[in-house]
Formats: structure tokens, sequence, C-alpha cells
């Protein structure tokens, strides 16, 4: 493919339209992030740590920057249909910038920040990404060599402002500065891009690993993204007093899927500063819920009992007993599960 000439990408069949379960029942993206501050107003819908405190933002903030990087991103010319690459680790920018996409009509092309340099160049040449938005200077620098081979970027967004030049590119602060002029300029900008949204239309395009060749673009509607939260939701107890610990890569489908459900169901979320971090974020914020994988799990356990043993035989012999109540717990309560799952 010419990397100055992104695929245009149509669907191949209509897809089968799909009977709403409630009349409330959001159909895209961006009816998922009005309906959290519609819905579930709260002065901490999102929260960051920054100079060793937690930074909420509430609902009413997230949807007002959301609709700041959207108009900014129109500001540089992103029009309806046009892929936005997103390189970065996972923080509170991150899902903010994944909605202003939403709301601009924009499909973003999550990846992976730990590719090298030649994996994130095939990701942007194919996907013909015009707009990069990166973390960091660091990442930049990192990348900057590929990045001359990019020829379809037009811009580069970085979420910290350090170290970053006119001539690197924009920082987020100021993409949201150029929104904010926008739309006092045109104040109904945002919304009417957001109405130009359908369920039908593509969201984003996550990219396979590659383990059998070159990755593969995955194409996934607001209807594939929105049915699967609404659909699920039922079987789940979540709700406004529930809060959640988000440490897994929002480049991840699950996780990001994940995000979206804390926040159909108005859950405070707390983005967690590292996978080494868990263990001190989780003891500052006390999740009631906390979505991960099994190696995650892992490596809290063997933490866990590497203290205790530390502390002496006693320590770790009042450990081992509690694990053994638990899973005599998990067999007597769940049958068939408890050995479903080792225990």
């Amino acid at each position: 493919m010419n990397a100055a000439s992104p695929k245009t990408i149509e669907p191949k069949a209509e897809a089968p339209s799909r009977a709403p379960l409630a009349a409330a029942e959001p159909t895209t993206l961006v009816e998922v992030f009005e309906r959290v501050a519609q819905a579930h107003p709260k002065p901490n819908t999102l929260n960051y740590k920054k100079g060793g405190q937690w930074i909420p933002i509430s609902s009413d903030e997230m949807l007002a920057r959301i609709g700041r990087i959207a108009a900014g991103l129109y500001s540089i010319g992103v029009r309806h249909g046009d892929r936005v690459a997103l390189l970065s680790e996972s923080r509170v920018e991150w899902t903010l910038t994944d909605a202003g996409c939403q709301f601009a009509g924009a499909f973003d092309v999550p990846i992976y920040p730990t590719l090298m340099p030649p994996q994130v160049r095939y990701i942007i040449q194919d996907s013909g990404a015009r707009v990069l938005v990166i973390n960091n200077h660091e990442k930049f620098l990192q990348l900057q060599e590929i990045l001359k081979e990019c020829r379809a970027i037009e811009h580069i967004i970085f979420f910290d402002e350090s170290g970053v030049t006119p001539a690197d590119g924009l920082t987020l602060a100021e993409l949201e500065k150029r929104g904010r002029a926008l739309t006092e300029q045109q104040p109904d900008l945002v919304d009417d891009l957001a109405r130009q949204t359908h369920r039908d239309e593509l969201a984003t395009i996550i990219y396979t690993s590659g383990t059998t060749g070159e990755p593969k673009g995955v194409m996934l509607t607001q209807a594939n993204l929105v049915s699967n939260l609404v659909d699920s939701a039922g079987h789940f107890s979540f709700g406004q007093a529930d809060s959640a610990l988000s440490v897994l890569p929002l480049s991840h489908v699950f996780e990001r899927t994940a995000m979206y459900m804390y926040l159909h169901h108005g859950m405070a979320v707390y983005f967690g500063e590292s996978i080494d971090q868990i263990g001190p974020n989780l003891r500052e914020v006390h999740p009631t819920i906390f979505v991960g994988v099994p190696r995650i799990f892992e490596k809290i356990y063997a933490r866990v009992k590497e203290n205790s043993a530390a502390k002496g035989k006693l320590n770790l012999a009042m450990l081992n007993w509690a694990v053994s109540v638990g899973r005599e717990q998990v067999r007597d309560g769940a049958g068939l599960w408890g050995d479903a799952f080792g225990c």
C-alpha cells in the first residue's frame, strides 16, 4: 500500500440490525460517553496520580475535554473516517483521546508502546494514519527515523509536554486549546460531528500480534463494541458505588472494553501508575473492581508469599492456611468451577 494514500475501508455487507434491549440503551461510543455525564454525574469519574496525589476529573469535565480534543482534531484537518494512531502506555489521556476520536468521527488505531520501530512503522503505514498521538518525547526520539518513512502522518501530538518543541508537534494541551477556540467560534461543531457517527461505522482498527505473518488490522464497528458492552452488562452487579483500578494496557481490546464497562455503570476509575505499583495503588484506592490476567494475579500472590516468608515461618503458615480455606470455600460454593480453576 502507498503510505500516502490511506485505504478506503467499506463494510462488505450491511450488518443485521440489532433491536435495543432498552429505550435508553446507547448505540455508539459517543452515546456511551454522553450517558456517563447525564446518568452518572460525579466529581471523580476519572482519576490519575500526579505528584503523589490522586487528581479527579468529574464527569462534566471529562465530557468537556473530550469535546475539546474532538474540535482540536478537526482544527488540524482530521475529518470523518480519518485514522488516528494512538501509541502510549495506559493513562487518563488515552481514554480521553480515544473518546475524542469517536466524537470527531475518526477511527483510532491503538499501537502497543512496547512494539519495535519496524512494527510500529508497518501499522502506521498499513492503517494510513494521518495523526500519531504519542506518550512523550523520549518515545518520539526512538521512532524518529521510521516516522520519516510514514508519509501519511501530518501531525504528531504528545501527551507529555517535557522536551517537545513546535518543530516536533503539538502537545495535547495545545490541541485542547485549539479545540476550545474553535468551539467558541462554532458552538455546535462537536455536536454536529458526533451526530454523524452511526452504529455500523468503524470505531477502531486493532492490529493482531502478527505471530503468523504481518499483523492484520481487525476492523471493529461502533455496534461491535457497544453491543458487547450493553449485552454483557446484565451479567455483572456493577454500580455507581463501585470503583475500579485500571492497570492492563488500553491498547488491548480487553481492558478497553472494561473501561467502557466501568464508565457505562457509573464507576469511578483510577488509572494505575504501572504494573510495579499495583500493590501500593490497590492499598490507596481500595477498588471494588480489579480486572487482570492470570499472570498479574500470579505475580501478586508470589509477592505476598515472598513478604510473608520474610517475616517468618508463622506468617507463611498463616498465609498457606488462609489460601487453603479460600480453596475450600471455592469448592463448596462454586462446585465444578473450583476444579476448573485448579482449586
